[in-house]
C-alpha cells in the first residue's frame, strides 16, 4: 500500500508540473502568438552570470518560453547573497551559482533544457567556438572585466548581445550588434581611481588609502613578481620567505608584522619634511604592544550587529594578520606566487584587513570593521533587489525585439537602451528609453582599432609591465601577444624571464628601448581568445606626472579620452530625456484628441 501511494503521489505531482508548464505556455503563446512563440522555444541563449540579475533572469526567461539556456557563472553562494538572489537558501551556501540557479528554475518549467557552467567566462573552453553556438548572448556580469572580455567575443563571433547592470537604485539595458550599434567598449567606462604614490607608501589620511596598501602588499608576499607594484621597494623583504623550503607560518607572519608595522614606520616618521603639527608622523607598533590591546571600540549599536560588523581590537587585527600569512604558507604554499586579491577569498579578505586596520593604527585613522572593509576593498555598492528584478525584466523585453529583428538592422527594430533612474528620475519616470547609437568610429575596439598610450620612459618601461599593467590593465586584453615590426616580442605562453622564454628569442625583462622601439612606434596587439587585436601608437612624455600616473603609463585611446566621453555621455543623457519629454507630449496630445471627439 505505501509503495502504491507513493507511486500515485510522484504521478500526481508529475501531471501538476506538466499542467503548470501547459498553462504558463497557453498564457506565453495567447500574449507573444504563435509565430513569436515558437521562435522563442527555439532561440538557444548564453547567460553570463547567475548574482543577482542573473537570478531574475533565469527565471523570468524559463517563465517567458524559452527552453535552451546555458548558464556561465565562477562564483560560489555565500550567505550574504541570500537576501536579494532568491533563487538560493541557507543549504546552497558554497555550491556554485550556476549550479544551483539552473536547478532552482528547472522547477518552474521541468522541460526546460538548462545546462549549467561553473568557470570563468575567460577560461579557453568559453572561446569563439562556444559563443558561436548561441543566437543570443545576454550578460548579468558586475564585473567590467567580464564585460569587456564577453563584448570582445561577441563582435568577433558576430552574435547579438544584450548588456545590462545595475548600480544600487541605477540601472540599464542595452543591446550590441557588431557594425550596428554602439559596443560595451564605444564609450569610456569610469575607471578605478589611482591613489597618488606618496599618500599610499607614506601619507595615509583615509582607510581607502590603507586598504590601497594592504591589497598591493597581498600581491607583493604571494603574486607573480610585478614591478610596476606600488610597494615594490618593500618585495626584497616580503618574498625572502618564498625561496625556502619549509617556513614556520607564524614566524613569517610575526616578522613580516615586524617590518612592515614597526621598523618601516619609524623610517617614515623621520622623513621630517612631511609632517606637521596638522599631520603628526605616524607611529610604530610592535607586535607585542599589539597583543595587549585587547580593548575594542563600541557603541550600544553594536549589539544588533554581526560579528564581522564589529570593529576589531588591535590585538585581534594582530593575531587575524599572522594567522593569514601561516595559512598562506601552511595551507596553500604551492599558491605562493601566483595569488592575487578577490574580495571572496576568506583567506586573503583577511589578510588585506587586518594590515589595513593595524596601518591605520600606526597612521590614527580609524578602524574599521571586516563588512565596512570588503566593501570598500571589493569597491561594493550595495545592490537593489528590485532594481535587479526591473533589469531582468527590460532583458527579456529587448531580448524579443532582438529576436524579430533578425535580418534586419537593428536600428529598424523595436529595441531601445533603457535607463533606470531612482529615487530621481526625469519628469518622474523611471524608466527612460532612448534610441540605439552607432558605433564610435574611434571605438579602439569595434571602430579604428588604434589605442595610443603616453609613457614616461622608454627606457624605463618593460614589456612585460606594459602588457599587463596597460594592456590587460586598462585595455581590457586577456592574453594578449605584442608585435614589432611583424617580430613577437611579448608571448603569453612566456610572461616571466627564463630559459624557455630565452629559447623562444623573447626576454620580457627587456625594457622598451632595448626593443628598437622609439616615440611614435606602431605596436600590433593580438589576443586570440577574444578575438581581438588592434593598433598600439606608444610616444615618451618624460614630464608625465608620477603623482596621477603612478604606473608610468597614460592611455589615450579615442573613446577614453576623458573630456570628450563625458561631454558625449552627457549628450546622450540630454537626447534620451528629450526622446521620453517627446513621447510623454505625443501621448499627451493624443489623450487630448480623444477628449474632443468624445465632447463633440
Amino acid at each position: 500500500k505505501l509503495v502504491a501511494v507513493g507511486v500515485k503521489t510522484l504521478v500526481l505531482q508529475a501531471m501538476t508540473c506538466a499542467d503548470v508548464t501547459a498553462a504558463g505556455d497557453a498564457a506565453v503563446k495567447a500574449v507573444v502568438g504563435e509565430e513569436r512563440f515558437a521562435m522563442i522555444q527555439s532561440a538557444k541563449l548564453l547567460v553570463v552570470g547567475a548574482g543577482g540579475i542573473g537570478c531574475e533572469l533565469l527565471k523570468n526567461l524559463v517563465l517567458s518560453g524559452f527552453r535552451e539556456i546555458e548558464v556561465v557563472d565562477l562564483d560560489t553562494i555565500d550567505v550574504s547573497n541570500l537576501n536579494r538572489q532568491f533563487l538560493f537558501r541557507r543549504v546552497h551556501v558554497d555550491r556554485p551559482k550556476s549550479v544551483v540557479a539552473a536547478e532552482a528554475v528547472k522547477q518552474f518549467r521541468p522541460n526546460a533544457n538548462i545546462i549549467s557552467h561553473h568557470g570563468n567566462v575567460k577560461d579557453p573552453q568559453f572561446g569563439l567556438e562556444f559563443i558561436g553556438k548561441f543566437d543570443v548572448v545576454v550578460n548579468a556580469l558586475d564585473n567590467l572585466e567580464a564585460r569587456r572580455h564577453v563584448n570582445r567575443l561577441c563582435l568577433a563571433a558576430e552574435k547579438p548581445l544584450l548588456e545590462a547592470g545595475s548600480t544600487g537604485h541605477l540601472g540599464q539595458v542595452t543591446v550590441i550588434r557588431k557594425g550596428e550599434t554602439e559596443c560595451f567598449e564605444c564609450q569610456a567606462k569610469p575607471s578605478q581611481k589611482v591613489y597618488p604614490y606618496c599618500t599610499i607608501r607614506s601619507t595615509p589620511e583615509k582607510p581607502v588609502h590603507c586598504l590601497t596598501w594592504a591589497k598591493n602588499l597581498f600581491d607583493l608576499c604571494f603574486g607573480p613578481e610585478d614591478e610596476s607594484n606600488l610597494l615594490a621597494d618593500l618585495a626584497a623583504e616580503m618574498r625572502k620567505f618564498q625561496a625556502q623550503e619549509s617556513v614556520d607560518g607564524e614566524d613569517a607572519g610575526r616578522r613580516i608584522f615586524a617590518h612592515l608595522f614597526e621598523e618601516d614606520i619609524k623610517k617614515q616618521a623621520q622623513l621630517e619634511d612631511l609632517w606637521s603639527d596638522q599631520r603628526p608622523p605616524p607611529g610604530p607598533l610592535c607586535y607585542e604592544d599589539a597583543l595587549k590591546n585587547t580593548e575594542r571600540p563600541s557603541t550600544d549599536a553594536d549589539k544588533d550587529k554581526l560579528e564581522t560588523q564589529k570593529v576589531p581590537s588591535v590585538a585581534g587585527d594582530a593575531q587575524g594578520f599572522v594567522a593569514a600569512v601561516a595559512k598562506m604558507y601552511g595551507e596553500r604554499r604551492e599558491l605562493i606566487g601566483q595569488s592575487s586579491f578577490s574580495k571572496d577569498d576568506p583567506v586573503a579578505m583577511d589578510f588585506v584587513h587586518c594590515a589595513a586596520n593595524l596601518r591605520m593604527q600606526n597612521y590614527r585613522i580609524g578602524r574599521l570593521s571586516r563588512w565596512d572593509a570588503q566593501s570598500i576593498a571589493g569597491s561594493i555598492i550595495p545592490a537593489v533587489a528590485s532594481t535587479n528584478a526591473i533589469v531582468a525584466g527590460l532583458e527579456v523585453v529587448q531580448l524579443l525585439h532582438v529576436l524579430q529583428s533578425v535580418g534586419k538592422n537593428m536600428k529598424d527594430s523595436k529595441a531601445r537602451t533603457v535607463w533606470v533612474r531612482f529615487p530621481e528620475p526625469s519628469r518622474k519616470k523611471i524608466l527612460q528609453p532612448s534610441s540605439l547609437h552607432t558605433p564610435n568610429p574611434d571605438c579602439f575596439v569595434c571602430g579604428s582599432r588604434t589605442a595610443r598610450v603616453a609613457l614616461r620612459s622608454l627606457e624605463e618601461c618593460k614589456i612585460m609591465a606594459l602588457a599587463k599593467g596597460c594592456i590587460q590593465g586598462q585595455l581590457g586584453a586577456h592574453k594578449p601577444a605584442l608585435y614589432a615590426n611583424g617580430s613577437c616580442i611579448f608571448d603569453p605562453e612566456y610572461p616571466e624571464p627564463g630559459e624557455e622564454a630565452e629559447e623562444e628569442g623573447l626576454h620580457p625583462e627587456w625594457s622598451l628601448s632595448q626593443w628598437g622601439l622609439t616615440s611614435g612606434s606602431l605596436l600590433q596587439v593580438e589576443d586570440e581568445g577574444q578575438g581581438w587585436s588592434i593598433n598600439l601608437v606608444i610616444r615618451e612624455e618624460p614630464d608625465l606626472d608620477e603623482q596621477l600616473y603612478p604606473g608610468g603609463f597614460k592611455v589615450e585611446a579615442g573613446a577614453g579620452a576623458g573630456e570628450e566621453a563625458a561631454k558625449d555621455m552627457a549628450e546622450k543623457k540630454r537626447k534620451a530625456e528629450a526622446d521620453a519629454a517627446e513621447a510623454t507630449a505625443a501621448k499627451k496630445a493624443q489623450l487630448d484628441a480623444n477628449t474632443v471627439a468624445l465632447d463633440d
